[in-house]
């Protein structure tokens, strides 16, 4: 005889949150404080910004990056709509659009475009960096349309 399942309650649901290493702690620290910070090599003849977090430089190969803050302005590069979430803590904001924004510093970085609505025509749009508090606190990159 099989004892009878336990009742399962739900518990809340906590969406998806970023994996946090050393590497990338101070991207993610800016974010808490309402600030986008990417890295940005130093070495002579490059200055160029980076994104994704790296140990070196992928257009000088030297170990010479920094972190810096940025102005978060940039534009639409490509975009999708998300009908069905990868996580069911989305599953109240779709459909909604997510978007590869090419930062007026160079990197390319990809977010939820805030607000946006999904047909309409959002290349090449000016966007800018906005924060928005997770559920446990934590403040989650999103870009808003200017």
């Amino acid at each position: 005889m099989t004892k009878p399942m336990p009742e399962i309650y739900p518990l809340p649901t906590l969406g998806p949150l970023p994996t946090l290493g050393p590497l990338s702690a101070p991207f993610w620290q800016g974010c808490n404080d309402g600030r986008l910070i990417i890295q940005r090599c130093k070495a002579d003849g490059c200055g160029r910004f980076v994104h994704y977090p790296r140990v070196a430089c992928p257009h000088c190969y030297r170990d010479s990056l920094v972190w810096q803050q940025v102005s978060g302005l940039g534009s639409v590069v490509t975009h999708t709509t998300i009908h069905r979430p990868h996580h069911e803590s989305l599953d109240a904001i779709v459909p909604y659009v997510f978007a590869a924004v090419e930062l007026d510093e160079g990197p390319i970085l990809f977010a939820r475009l805030k607000d946006a609505d999904p047909s309409a025509d959002l290349l090449g749009r000016a966007v800018r960096a906005a924060f928005e508090t997770h559920e446990d606190a934590r403040r989650m990159l999103v870009f808003a349309l200017e």
